[in-house]
């Protein structure tokens, strides 16, 4: 078997990422969906989901520079032609699907590490070059625009995938070609077609896909900044000597290795103080805290 591919087969290399990608991605995505989904009321709970959205993160790092590499590569070797050119809708559906794949394999992870470096006290990614991106803010609004972003680009790909794989299948089982098979390690090759020129239609098609998509995100709100709903009960009016006229209740943590930094935004204040107190208690302050707020 040659490592580069050929008129009518494909080498070792693109075989090797076509199956680690595949690997990868059928990996990623339901681990994603299972952290996302854990609770985390308790430590124990919020460790496990740290832990898995860590793992699902660092993987995700993994294959934006894979698929850099794969597009490379891609991009300097030969590409087998169809095996049915005669069927130019069938041709131009796969090539659609083609460029939909290799675009949502970088913008998926790119977006969700924008949104992870944009965010305070996330679950770390595992490798020593930090957290952050140049250029990108720490940021609610940037985090929820790319957190959108990354979540319409992964139906983009899972759509893809499923259109790929019901592709490969029907070659497999409906027309019982090689262009399953030719993919699978192994020296299998297809007969020798006549060269095509490449066309811009199936890019174009594939950017009207994914402009379709963000316009749909948009409309259902999916790039809004979302904050856990939680009741807040209202305070009870107090009586104060003093009133205080401006200030904040504010806090520092560190959540996962980075500080995170929060405020009250609802608390009453009833003060006491007797400037006359001649060294004695000179007053006491009560402050009542709406937790949720």
């Amino acid at each position: 078997m040659t490592l580069s591919n050929t008129a009518t087969r494909y080498g070792s290399i693109s075989k090797m990422f076509h199956w680690l990608m595949a690997l990868l991605i059928l990996s990623l995505i339901p681990l994603g969906i299972i952290a996302n989904d854990l609770p985390f009321e308790t430590s124990e709970q919020l460790a496990r989901k740290a832990f898995l959205f860590s793992l699902h993160k660092t993987l995700g790092v993994f294959v934006f520079f894979t698929a850099l590499a794969r597009i490379y590569a891609a991009l300097r070797q030969t590409k087998p032609a169809p095996l049915h050119p005669d069927r130019k809708l069938e041709s131009f559906a796969a090539a659609t699907v083609h460029w939909l794949l290799y675009g949502s394999l970088v913008l998926v992870p790119m977006t969700g590490w924008i949104h992870h470096a944009a965010t305070e006290g996330f679950a770390p990614i595992w490798w020593p070059f930090g957290q952050n991106l140049p250029f990108v803010p720490k940021s609610e609004l940037v985090a929820a625009t790319f957190a959108g972003l990354h979540i319409v680009f992964e139906r983009v790909l899972a759509a893809s995938i499923i259109l790929h794989v019901i592709g490969a299948l029907k070659h497999h089982f409906l027309d019982k070609d090689v262009t399953l098979r030719r993919m699978w390690f192994g020296d299998v090759q297809s007969q020798p077609q006549d060269a095509r020129h490449a066309s811009t239609l199936p890019v174009a098609a594939a950017l009207a896909a994914w402009a379709v998509a963000l316009t749909i995100g948009g409309a259902i709100g999916i790039f809004d900044a979302h904050t856990a709903a939680r009741p807040t009960a209202a305070l009870d009016q107090v009586q104060s000597e003093w009133v205080v006229q401006e200030g904040t209740l504010e806090f520092t943590i560190t959540q996962f290795g980075t500080e995170v930094q929060g405020q009250f935004s609802d608390w009453t204040a009833a003060i006491r103080f007797d400037e006359n107190s001649n060294g004695e208690k000179a007053g006491d302050v009560v402050v009542q805290v709406a937790i949720p707020s």
